[in-house]
């Protein structure tokens, strides 16, 4: 004799299965949550490397490129972590930003203190290391007169 009912006793009649001992719930299964996570991590990592100019811009552009990513999936419910893209994405405008600042500020420095005319100075020199010498002690002699600060190197300790 076959197991299984005879077709057309579909379902089979009550009795011959025991009940469930619990009530079975359809669970979702979890969402990836990956490229929030990366995101997240990389905002994080630019917004505390700004001030290297270069791991601002690196990690804040692809802050917000793996966060507008996961935040597209998050959306279309293909993927979770929608409050860690957000975070993400916010991190790496915060990092880029600051990169930006600390790059215009740094330049205009640069250029008020004689910085290009020293760079135009080490051009024109060319490997003639006496005009490279002259050129360095002018802009040093320009640091110290506009800023008030001695730029030569503290004398080195006598060997014992």
């Amino acid at each position: 004799m076959s197991q299984y009912p005879p077709p057309g006793q579909y379902p089979p009649p009550p009795g011959q299965y025991p009940p469930p001992s619990q009530p079975a719930y359809w669970q979702e299964s979890p969402k990836g949550r990956g490229l929030a996570i990366t995101a997240l991590v990389l905002g994080i990592l630019g917004l505390l490397s700004c001030w290297t100019v270069v791991g601002g811009y690196l990690f804040g552009i692809f802050a917000l490129i793996f966060g507008v990513v996961a935040l597209v999936k998050a959306r279309s419910g293909t993927a979770g972590g929608t409050g860690m893209a957000i975070a993400g994405l916010v991190l790496g405008v915060l990092g880029l930003i600051g990169a930006i600042v600390i790059t215009v500020v740094g330049y205009s420095f640069f250029v008020d203190s004689g910085g290009k005319d020293f760079i135009d100075c080490i051009s024109k020199a060319g490997n003639d290391q006496s005009e490279i010498d002259q050129c360095e002690r002018e802009w040093n002699q320009k640091l110290q007169d506009k800023y008030s600060v001695t730029l030569t190197p503290p004398p080195a300790p006598t060997p014992r």
